[in-house]
């Protein structure tokens, strides 16, 4: 019993750790929109990944088409800096051939079109947003 109650108290303490740290780096790093939109981002890429695992093209396609639709939003937004849009809509632009290729139904395409998505968003965050944390690390 006793254990039972130390490991139940051990889960929600993580449990709110966990989430309070989402909260803390949201304020930290980026507005409440973009930060939804990257964690997001990172869910769909999971999910697509997921549904090629099993040949779903049809699932990966609606989650492309979810992650495209959202990044288009996001580099819309005028109150944003214009960097932070423009990395946004290059993912987008990385989505919309994730669509197109998840559609055909070609894996490989959709593969390399995934890694597109990826690497649009590394773009951005390794040579614009952490470059400076970066310098200060070495």
């Amino acid at each position: 019993m006793k254990k039972t109650i130390l490991l139940s108290v051990a889960v929600l303490l993580s449990a709110a750790l966990g989430f309070s740290s989402g909260a803390l780096a949201q304020k930290k790093h980026a507005p409440k929109a973009v930060w939804g939109a990257m964690v997001g981002g990172l869910s769909d890429i999971q999910g697509i990944t997921a549904a090629m695992m099993v040949f779903d093209m049809k699932r990966a396609t609606k989650i492309a088409e979810e992650l495209q639709a959202r990044e288009t939003y996001i580099s819309k937004i005028e109150r944003l800096p214009a960097a932070v849009r423009e990395g946004h809509g290059k993912v987008a632009e990385a989505a919309a051939k994730l669509v197109a290729a998840s559609k055909a139904g070609e894996e490989q395409d959709v593969v390399n079109a995934l890694s597109g998505v990826m690497q649009a968003c590394n773009d951005c965050h390794y040579n614009k947003r952490d470059a400076e944390r970066r310098k200060k690390m070495k």
